[in-house]
Order: structure tokens, then C-alpha cells, then sequence
């Protein structure tokens, strides 16, 4: 592969900002109101407005000013559209990602089934988003990197609110979607024999760290170990070669690699307040996919990180509280073997009957003016991924067109005030995630998120199930019986995606089984008190950054840091802009900057 394309990539997604003075005010009219914009020394910008829509069309204006081209991509990427730009290399990425996403008419009405003012506030940022497309169009002020980019260096299509879903779809589902390998596990199975397979990949491991210390799993259904001799007999092979993530991943879009967090109650730090570090790891060999933001007016006063095309914040601030996230890693995605008719292979068998599978023709437009045309199929358990004579294989999800509830969700998060707010939110996270927040009152808690369903007894989780609706799902884990932990006696909740208490089990994906990364952590905070040059200096003591770091004495100081920078690689006369520097050098020395939470009347 040339050297220069994938530094080009690399390039596409810094985009570039007006140039702007530290403390350099605008105003920018919503109808009747004025928002204001604060670009601090950092590039940030700090929005004040006297409602939550007219905040929310300024955030999606500041978001396009800053990134445009990386939101074109993160929408091509979510649509699979990337191919029209790049070439045939990314067709497989395509393929994937429509294979198993939402139609435009499905993302519609999903979209109609928000809250209407999740709906509203949406829409506003769209507006914010085309408001500058049109700006950025008549002013010739289009990004260098955007006007010389693959395709053109056109002007993108128009942002629509179906667009924000399909980009927090595919960022929820990269971070917080779990499993889906029994067929690799099966091959494993049929390497290894029975015994050694169970001693490697056991269901559960009590003996592996956990980030609360006792349990509050209470499924009573338990699995059973069971195993399937006609299954070891049918020599699939792996399900997936992980082509379609190695080419989003060479475009320089998000990559799913971990993340950690440190939460210490006031008993255990120094200044007899709590704190928080949280730490998401996305990778580190191209630009950082994360965008900060502050929001002040119409009920929001709440700093953090978030991605382009996604109108919250994901991980941050507020004036009561801080919160941070990590991939949770249970299993969510199981693996159904569709018995196909030997005669009609479109239908396949059901609880006795033969049902149709449902056809979706698709049409990739390729650059170069080729195309490529596929046919995607689903099952009554989720998309067909597979297909063999007289089998088909689907997934399905427990949190299927139930995504875009962590919308609302995170909406609740961003204004919450206490613990108690956090934990009515959370019930709506329908993906796996680990959530931890500090408040300023000195409590710290943690929620494992997501749906989780309960299997049949009998039923492996590491293995296909039945298709023909002797193993389907028996309902799901009640919210309340998830692990989650308030205040624990220690003082102290650590987690590096791992288990989150002793008798949650494994599934298929990635198992929790003796030794941890998380011990790192532990050997370094479990030392008596802690003060908050401690907890900043845990990523340096385990040499593990996080691309967005934050660290938050409630109460007190609050830093963070985000390479390789806010902003661009060059403004409109080519000059590199200063953001696109200034944090990555903070970055490398283990430094932080001020976190800027900007609030009330305190500008």
C-alpha cells in the first residue's frame, strides 16, 4: 500500500477551524435569541444560550466548523457509503455495515418513536450542521482537507436527523456490542476436544478480578454446561475475517480497544473529596476520533467528550456530578443456525412452519462510476450473515432497533444532579457499558448497562443455537439484578473491562479467566489515601494513556487532555493550525490542561 494514502486519510479526519484569538467572543443568531461562543486557548468552544434548541443548532454549527469531513466520513462509514469515495478496498467495510444496520425508512421511524424532545433537540443540531454546510459553501471556506479529499472535495449531501442516528448507532455498537462468535468458538471446540475447550473458555471463572466485590447477579436460570456432538460434526468454518474492520480502521474512524476508570469516595482521598478518572482508549495512530464541548442554557450546564454526528455528551461533566465510560464486554449478539428449506432455500423452518426470509436488495456505488449490487437477508432472529447448503446463519441482538434509547438516556445523564438521577438513566442503556460517576455531595457508583437475555436451560452461550425455536430466549434479566454497586465499603471502584462481579458469566466473546490488565491499576490505587496528583498520575505509573483523559475532584480541580488536538491540520491558506498541536504535546509529556467547565454566570 502507498505510504501517502494512508497519511492522507490520517489528515482528512483534523479538519480545520476560522482561525480564532483565545477569549475571542461571536454571537451567532438563532431566531429571536443570540448564543454565545467562547473559543478558549485550546480551540474549544463554550456555547451559552438562553434555550436548549437554539444551544444545540449553535452545537451542531461549531461541530461542522471544526469537522466537517470527519462527520462526511463517520456517515459513510454508518451507511456504508465509504466505497463511493475510497475504492473498491472498502466494499467489504460496506457490505458489513449494511448488511446489518437499519434501512432510511427504519432509521425513520425510530426516529419518530423518540421522546419529542430528543426529536426536537436532534433536529436543531441537524440545522446547526447544514447552517454551516451553507456558510462553508457560499464563503468558499470549504476545508482544505475537505476540497481535496477523494471524490471531489465537494461539498457534502445535507445532513439529516436519520444521519446522527446511523453514526450513534454504529459508535454504540462498536463500543458497547458484544459476542456473536460461536462459530469460531465451534472450530475451537472441534481443535481442542470438550475438556481442554472448557479449561480455556469456561462460562464462568469466580477467580477472575471483579469491579464490585460481591454479587448482584441473581439469575436463577442458570446455564448448564451442555454440549452438542452434531454440531462439531458440521465443519463450518470462522464466521468473519475481520476485513471490513481493518479497512474502516486504515480510513483512521474509531477503533474499539478498551478503556479505563478510577473512582475514590472521600474516605480514601486526601482532600476528603471524591474523585474520577476515566479514560476511554481508541487508539493511538491517527487522529483522535473524540470532539470536546461545553453547553450552557435551556437546562444543560455540561462539559466533556463526544463524537462528531452525535448530539450529547458521551463522557463528562456537570456542575453536580462527573461520569465516564467503559466497553462492558457481555455478551449481547448470540449466533442462530437457520434450518433452510431443501427445496426452496429462501425459506427456512420456525416452530414447525417454513417462513420466508426477508430479501433486501442493496446497490454500492463504487468511485470510479462502478457498482456492486447484494442481496441481505433476515431471519426472525436478526440479519443472515452466512450461508451454507441447506443452513443459514443470523444474529441476533438483545438490544435490536432499541439503540437510539441511550439518546435520551445520556440527555438525562448530561443535566443528572445525584446518583439517583444516574440510575433511573441507565435502565435505558440498552448497550453493554460500564458507568461510573463521582458527585460533588461524595458519593461514587457503577452500573453495568445493557440487555441481557436469559437462555433456555441447557443452551451454551458459546455455541450456535437452534433456529428452529427450540432454544430461543427466555425473556431478559431484570435491570435490578445487574451488577451495580452505590458507595462500596472500600472506597474505591476500578475497572479495565473487566468482570463486573463474580458470577457474571462470559459468554462467547471475551472471557474474564484468571489474571487481569486491571491489577495494574489496583497495585497502584489501593494504597491507603489518594490525593488528586495521584489519580493524574495513574495512565504514566501503568504507561497506558487514554486518547480523552479526565480527572475531577468534585469540588475542586478538574483537567483533561485531548490529542492530537481540537482542531485542524490546516486552515483555508494552508498555515497548520495551532490546535492541531498544542494538546498532542501535553499528551506526550503525561500533562493535562484546564478543564474549562464554564458555568452560570461564571464566564
Amino acid at each position: 500500500m502507498n505510504i501517502l494514502i494512508p497519511l492522507l486519510l490520517c489528515a482528512l479526519l483534523l479538519l480545520s477551524c476560522p482561525p480564532c484569538k483565545a477569549q475571542d467572543w461571536s454571537r451567532l443568531k438563532v431566531g429571536d435569541v443570540e448564543v454565545l461562543i467562547l473559543r478558549d486557548e485550546f480551540g474549544v468552544p463554550h456555547l451559552k444560550s438562553p434555550n436548549a434548541y437554539a444551544l444545540f443548532e449553535a452545537f451542531g454549527y461549531v461541530v461542522a466548523q471544526d469537522r466537517l469531513t470527519q462527520l462526511e466520513l463517520s456517515r459513510r462509514e454508518a451507511r456504508g457509503e465509504l466505497a463511493e469515495v475510497f475504492g473498491p478496498d472498502m466494499l467489504p467495510a460496506d457490505i458489513a455495515a449494511r448488511s446489518e444496520s437499519y434501512t432510511e425508512d427504519e432509521l425513520a421511524r425510530q426516529f419518530q418513536s423518540l421522546k419529542t424532545e430528543v426529536k426536537e433537540l436532534i433536529g436543531a443540531y441537524t440545522t446547526g450542521i447544514n447552517r454551516w454546510r451553507a456558510e462553508a459553501g457560499k464563503g468558499d471556506v470549504l476545508p482544505l482537507e475537505s476540497r481535496s479529499a477523494p471524490g471531489g472535495g465537494t461539498l457534502p449531501e445535507p445532513w439529516r436527523v436519520t444521519d446522527c442516528l446511523a453514526v450513534m448507532i454504529a459508535a454504540g455498537r462498536r463500543f458497547g456490542e458484544f459476542g456473536g462468535r460461536e462459530l469460531e468458538n465451534l472450530e475451537e471446540l472441534k481443535r481442542l476436544g470438550k475438556e481442554e475447550f472448557d479449561r480455556r473458555y469456561p462460562l464462568n471463572d469466580p477467580s477472575a478480578p471483579t469491579t464490585i466485590a460481591s454479587l448482584s447477579f441473581k439469575d436463577k436460570t442458570d446455564v448448564v454446561e451442555v454440549f452438542s456432538p452434531g454440531m462439531v460434526g458440521a465443519g463450518l468454518k470462522p464466521a468473519s475475517t475481520n476485513a471490513d474492520k481493518r479497512a474502516t480502521d486504515w480510513v483512521g474512524l474509531p477503533k474499539r480497544l478498551g478503556s479505563y476508570a478510577v473512582l475514590v469516595a472521600p474516605q480514601r482521598s486526601t482532600s476528603g473529596k471524591a474523585m474520577l478518572l476515566g479514560c476511554p482508549q481508541m487508539g493511538m495512530d491517527g487522529p483522535q476520533p473524540g470532539y470536546e464541548i461545553d453547553l450552557h442554557g435551556g437546562g444543560f450546564d455540561v462539559a466533556g467528550m463526544t463524537f462528531p454526528g452525535v448530539p450529547i455528551v458521551l463522557i463528562g461533566r456537570n456542575a453536580d456530578i462527573a461520569w465516564t465510560v467503559t466497553s462492558g464486554l457481555s455478551d449481547n449478539v448470540d449466533v442462530f443456525v437457520e434450518e433452510l428449506n431443501p427445496e426452496d432455500p429462501t425459506r427456512y423452518l420456525f416452530q414447525g412452519k417454513w417462513l420466508e426470509l426477508e430479501p433486501r436488495g442493496e446497490v454500492f456505488k463504487i468511485k470510479g462510476g462502478g457498482t456492486h449490487r447484494e442481496t441481505f437477508y433476515r431471519s426472525i432472529h436478526g440479519p443472515v450473515f452466512l450461508q451454507e447448503q441447506g443452513r443459514a446463519f443470523s444474529r441476533k441482538r438483545t438490544f435490536w432497533k432499541e439503540e437510539l434509547q441511550a439518546l435520551g438516556a445520556f440527555l438525562c445523564i448530561n443535566r443528572a444532579r445525584n446518583l439517583e438521577d444516574l440510575e433511573m438513566a441507565v435502565k435505558d442503556v440498552p448497550l453493554s457499558y460500564n458507568l461510573f460517576c463521582a458527585t460533588a455531595t461524595g458519593e461514587i457508583g457503577y452500573w453495568h448497562t445493557g440487555v441481557h437475555r436469559i437462555l433456555p436451560p441447557g443452551a451454551d452461550p458459546r455455541l450456535p443455537l437452534s433456529g428452529t425455536g427450540l432454544e430461543e430466549w427466555r425473556g431478559f434479566i431484570p435491570q435490578e439484578w445487574l451488577p451495580h454497586r452505590i458507595n462500596p465499603p472500600g472506597g474505591l471502584l476500578v475497572n479495565w473491562n473487566n468482570k463486573p462481579s463474580r458470577d457474571w458469566p462470559n459468554g462467547d466473546n471475551m472471557p474474564w479467566v484468571g489474571r487481569h490488565r486491571v491489577a495494574k491499576i489496583t497495585s497502584v490505587v489501593d494504597k491507603g489515601k489518594l490525593s488528586l496528583e495521584d489519580l493524574k498520575a495513574v495512565p504514566q505509573r501503568i504507561e497506558s494513556h487514554g486518547t480523552y483523559q479526565q480527572v475531577v475532584e468534585l469540588g475542586g480541580e478538574a483537567v483533561n487532555v485531548l490529542p492530537p488536538g481540537e482542531s485542524g491540520v490546516v486552515v483555508e491558506d494552508g498555515i497548520p493550525h495551532p490546535h492541531t498541536s498544542d494538546q498532542k504535546a501535553l499528551f506526550e509529556a503525561w500533562q493535562y490542561k484546564p478543564f474549562h467547565f464554564l458555568y452560570g454566570d461564571r464566564w
